[in-house]
């Protein structure tokens, strides 16, 4: 390793080094995280486990380290099943590794079922990803093809819109019954609004 890689090495840390807790988590955020929901075996929820693949990565290059701890007692309560539900709350810390004085603590309210031993345990679990969730801003959906959609945001040019706009409206502006049609169809409100995949579709139904 030459002197050049050395220093370039000591000014990454002292960067490092000299960002606040909030502009760690920051550049966490940054990273724009996705998670996909639906792989949780009781219903379409995000496993604890696959979110902490995706994430630990980023925490340890941004130098978070979490803490866990019990905020008051913890409460049980009988539902109408007669199970017994575990409940606590937990204070998440996220603890600057280069000076753990530099935290920021999230508080959740977290509970849990379980017939044996194990409520506490997932009740912390819960507590944990709700937090890491809501601090870093994760994204979940149902499925990817929705999110691809509702990040496209390529729409027609103006051009196109005054084509559509002669198929579709009166002189005066409005809508006519086919073009009322086609905005229910196509879910748009707006011409300029529609996607540029759709224009020769859309252009292609409206000719006839």
């Amino acid at each position: 390793m030459g002197v050049r890689d050395i220093l370039s090495g000591q000014i990454r840390r002292a960067k490092m080094e000299s960002k606040n807790i909030y502009q760690r988590i920051n550049a966490v955020m940054k990273e724009e995280i996705y998670i996909k929901k639906g792989s949780a075996g009781q219903g379409t929820g995000v496993l604890h486990d696959e979110l902490l693949a995706v994430l630990t990565p980023f925490l340890v290059r941004e130098g978070i380290v979490v803490e866990v701890h019990k905020a008051g007692e913890s409460r049980s309560r009988q539902n109408q099943k007669g199970n017994y539900i575990y409940e606590c709350d937990f204070n998440v810390f996220y603890v600057n590794i280069d000076n753990p004085e530099d935290k920021v603590c999230v508080l959740i309210e977290s509970h849990a079922m379980d017939s044996g031993d194990k409520a506490p345990g997932k009740a912390i679990t819960y507590a944990a990803k709700t937090a890491h969730l809501k601090t870093f801003c994760i994204e979940t959906g149902v499925n990817d093809e929705s999110r691809a959609e509702a990040a496209d945001t390529d729409t027609i040019t103006q051009e196109q819109a005054n084509i559509l706009f002669n198929l579709l409206c009166t002189p005066e502006g409005q809508y006519t019954d086919k073009g009322l049609r086609f905005c229910k169809a196509y879910k748009f409100n707006n011409l300029l609004d529609i996607k540029s995949k759709k224009f020769e579709e859309i252009l292609k139904a409206a000719q006839k």
